[in-house]
Formats: C-alpha cells, structure tokens, sequence
C-alpha cells in the first residue's frame, strides 16, 4: 500500500483578469425595484460553462470585473484526473492561459503576476490523496473495510455502492474514499480520457478526498492562493487530518491476498481460528511454518490466536 503525495482535485476560485463580460455569460439578469424603474436596476451576468477540447467543462461567471471559476481545473486541462497536480497557482495560470488562446480574457502582464504570486480568493478547494494497492481486490477491500469499520471522530459515515463519506452534509468539510477505477467505469458524462497504463493504475487506486468550504478555509487560514504555495507544509497539515480515520488493522487483510493457493489459505485459516491441531498433525504444521515462510514472507508463529473476522 502507497500513499502518494496530496494534490488538487476541484477549485472554485475569483481572480482578478481583464475580460469581456458578455463572453463569458449566458445572459445577464436584471433586478427591479417595487416601481420597475429600469434606470436603477441592478445587473448580474449569468454564468456559462466552458468546455474544453476534451469535454470537460468549467463554470464562469463574470462579477463585478472579476472571474469566478468553478470546476476540476485538472481534469478540464488534462482530459483526466487519474494523475494531478499539487500547485493551486499553476493549475489557475494554466487555465487562464487557455482562456487567452480562445480569446475569452486579455490578462495583462501585472494580472499574471498577480495571480503568479497567489493573490485572488479560493472559495471551495477539493484536495485529495491517492492510496496505491498491489492489485484491484486488495483496493476494493480496503474501501470495504472502510465502509464496515472505519471511523471518523465525531462525523457520521454515509456509504454508497462505490464510496463512503464522513460528514457528508457538513458545511465546513467533507471526507470521502472512493474507487477511482470504478468511478472512471461509470461515469455517463465527463469520462476520463485514460490511457491503459493510467486505467490499471486507477483499477489499484483508493481515492481519499477532503472538500473544504469556505467557513473551514476561513478557520485554517486557507482562504488565498498563497497560502497553498508552500505544497510540503499542506501535505502534512492534510496527511494529519486523514490520518485521523481508525481501520480494521488492513495488514492481514494484505497478507491472505498474498496466499494464493487454496489448501494454504485453508491451513491460514484454521490456524487463524486456533483450531489448527484439529485438522493437522504436529509434522504438517512444521511443515507449513517454513512453507509460510518461504513462499508468502509470513512467519505464522507471530499471529494471535483470535478468530479470523475479528482481524480482517
């Protein structure tokens, strides 16, 4: 099992770029007053979604010569989310860039650097942590045994078929873990433009995500691009708070999917149960000591006799 480094999964951003209204809106609403005086009526732009070549799309909207952008910057770049990126300023810059190509903002040079030195508002941030398995099952059983036994101080656990949440309904921050494999396999609209090499990686991938709202990014100081700038602090500052989930201990889980013969597993499971000296002569269970030993790096006289659920 490896846990790779935290990366950005979703932003909701406002920055400060020089731009046309009118593009970047699906039309403009008014407000009247009780006397429908037209004259002091007050405008808002309606959104708009952008989608980029891959099909991906990104929500825009244009307020009070500000840019609010709200979607995963990542997968709308990239075609994909199965990689990432850890750098808040980069993964903006990049999208604003791509927004000058199409001609939809005319950022000026101190705009750039603006931005660059991470001065324009975060409101909503998804951030997320890849956990790397040897193989699909043993993925798929560790979201498993989070959906049966994991626990989260203080927050209430909602499963789903292919996720489970911790505090889904908070208005200040949400975990969740899910199967990145699976989620790639059905999604109907905005699928993943992945390789075969990227698929068999995310077929492996536990994802674990945390979506942080704006009264949580107030609380943790987090509310502006700088503050994310410094990616080794934010990796141990999130790693501290998803390391707070209790788990069944998984290592047994990961050692029975390393015996893959059948009569082995069956010995591993009596002996599991204490009951082995029922089923095997003193010179067969010798004998599978070393062969535990030889074939699976398992030294079965360090296991505790307790029952096999009561481990995995």
């Amino acid at each position: 099992m490896k846990k790779n480094k935290i990366e950005i999964d979703w932003l909701d951003v406002v920055v400060d770029v020089t731009h046309d209204p009118k593009k970047l809106s699906s039309g403009l609403i008014l407000y009247l007053n009780e006397n429908l005086d037209y004259d002091k009526a007050q405008k808002s732009y309606r959104p708009k979604f952008v989608e980029s070549v891959n099909k991906h799309k990104l929500k825009v909207k244009s307020i009070n010569g500000k840019l609010k952008i709200s979607g995963n910057f990542y997968k709308w770049l990239k075609g994909e989310n199965v990689e990432g990126c850890d750098n808040v300023v980069d993964l903006v810059v990049d999208v604003i860039k791509e927004f000058e190509n199409r001609d939809l903002v005319q950022p000026t040079l101190l705009e750039y650097q603006i931005i660059r030195n991470g001065q324009f508002r975060i409101y909503q941030i998804h951030v997320k942590q890849d956990i790397i398995f040897d193989n699909k099952n043993l993925a798929l059983t560790y979201l498993e045994k989070i959906k049966k036994g994991g626990y989260y101080p203080y927050r209430s656990k909602t499963i789903y078929q292919n996720g489970v949440y911790f505090s889904m309904k908070s208005k200040r921050w949400v975990l969740n873990f899910y199967h990145k494999g699976r989620e790639i396999d059905q999604a109907k609209d905005n699928k993943c433009i992945v390789t075969s090499e990227q698929k068999a990686l995310a077929d492996m991938m536990i994802r674990s995500e945390i979506k942080i709202y704006p009264l949580q990014l107030k609380d943790w100081d987090l509310r502006f691009g700088h503050q994310w700038m410094n990616t080794n602090d934010l990796d141990k500052f999130f790693k501290r708070r998803l390391e707070v989930l209790k788990l069944p201990d998984f290592n047994k889980v990961i050692e029975l999917d390393k015996i893959t013969n059948k009569k082995d597993r069956q010995f591993y499971y009596h002996f599991k149960k204490g009951d082995e000296e029922l089923y095997y002569c003193r010179s067969s269970i010798h004998r599978m000591r070393k062969k535990f030993m030889k074939d699976y790096n398992i030294d079965i006289d360090s296991i505790y006799n307790n029952k096999l659920e009561n481990n995995i």
